[in-house]
């Protein structure tokens, strides 16, 4: 699983990296401000994928039919992802002055596809079939940037690289359908609606938090130094995804223990011992990671690098202890994300928002906050579950 998602993501950031090439710095801050938008606009995608493992793994001899009951709920729910998506392109045409709402409908098509591709892998997952879960991984990975770049180098500009990633996501998903057994899809069965509405707004908080800073950027900064933000960000996605293996694996162990407490604290201590390693190696070579993102245009960005490794790395282990709340059917522990997604927005609103640094200091500042609570939160919430039973009276 971990050289599967190792392999996705250094064929996902190809299409980033080839944007920094092909791209002028002001179109690219544009390109990676609609990835950014992709990627919070996938959230329910993602909802759906972590709802479906859980119900698998706990389906019992009923797999086969929580199967096909989540194959049916990921057609539907990608149908209303399109439906949805091409009406709100205007709006984003508006707010990220794309000059068109072409690129933002291409948005709604890769989006609408990442969700029905997102059930198949909450199958894999729930199965705890690693093996083909990672292959359906690479094989999206590797479709969605040979997509983007064929896309880019044949229609040229945002656009065309967007209606290509569309495309590459569409094919892996018929890829992924044949990989977890060509499933029919089927109405009903105990789906809630509420479960999907717990996920969803809680990776909506996460990935709205992880986004949130190269919208922020586009928006606020000049069109030269949204630019440079955006390969700033490709670092902080890096170090965000890099270590997904391990949030993969331990969502359905987490799901069927009802003490995950050791499993739990064993993979943030990978996590954040990922995150200090990356941190400090980008600290001391800022400028060889700069320049594996963007080349020498982005040779600015060499001394605040350190600072996206750390934003992405932090948000990495928020990430892992989010799941562990969902995954224990927690849901009113999720809602504290939105407030630190409203913390960074005020934030950079209202006093940091004039340089590139005041911007990625105030996310850093917000992700490690976020952080600190979340491991508080958890390290209580231990507490309370070990010693409850001891302490209980006879007979209660």
């Amino acid at each position: 699983m971990a050289a599967g998602t190792t392999v996705a993501n250094v064929l996902s950031y190809g299409l980033s990296l080839a944007g920094a090439r092909l791209l002028a710095p002001e179109q690219y801050g544009v390109f990676v401000a609609l990835l950014a938008v992709t990627l919070v606009a996938s959230v329910p995608a993602l909802a759906l994928q972590a709802v479906v493992a859980v119900r698998v793994v706990r389906a019992g001899g009923a797999r086969g039919r929580a199967t096909a009951e989540a194959v049916g709920l990921g057609l539907a729910a990608a149908g209303t992802m399109l439906v949805v998506g091409v009406l709100a392109a205007p709006v984003l045409d508006r707010f990220l002055t794309l000059g068109g709402s072409a690129a933002a409908v291409w948005v709604a098509a890769g989006v609408a596809a990442t969700t029905a591709l997102a059930a198949l892998q909450g199958i894999a997952q729930g199965r705890r079939d690693f093996h083909r879960l990672a292959a359906i991984l690479i094989v999206y990975a590797a479709a969605r940037v040979a997509g983007g770049i064929a896309g880019l180098l044949a229609l040229g500009g945002v656009t065309g690289a967007l209606a290509g990633v569309a495309v590459g996501v569409l094919a892996s998903t018929g890829v992924a359908w044949l990989l977890v057994g060509r499933p029919r899809p089927a109405r009903g069965g105990g789906w809630r609606v509420a479960e999907l509405l717990v996920a969803g707004q809680a990776l909506a908080g996460l990935y709205l938090l992880t986004n949130l800073d190269p919208v922020l950027a586009r928006h606020y900064l000049p069109a030269t130094a949204s630019g440079l933000y955006g390969a700033g960000a490709v670092l902080a996605k890096a170090a965000f995804f890099l270590p997904q293996a391990v949030v993969l694996v331990l969502l359905p162990q987490l799901a069927a223990s009802p003490r995950p407490g050791r499993t739990l604290w064993t993979g943030l201590a990978v996590l954040a011992g990922l995150g200090v390693l990356m941190t400090g190696v980008t600290r001391l070579a800022g400028g060889l990671a700069v320049a594996a993102v963007g080349g020498s245009a982005y040779r600015e960005l060499a001394g605040p690098a350190w600072m996206f490794v750390a934003v992405g790395s932090a948000l990495g282990v928020v990430q892992l202890l989010l799941y562990a709340q969902l995954a224990a059917d927690r849901a009113h522990a999720t809602i504290a994300v939105w407030v630190v997604v409203a913390a960074e927005a005020v934030l950079v609103a209202t006093v940091a928002h004039h340089s590139l640094t005041d911007v990625v200091g105030a996310a850093l500042a917000v992700a490690l906050t976020a952080t600190v609570l979340g491991l508080a939160w958890t390290a209580r919430t231990t507490l309370v579950r070990r010693w409850r039973p001891a302490t209980a009276p006879a007979g209660s």
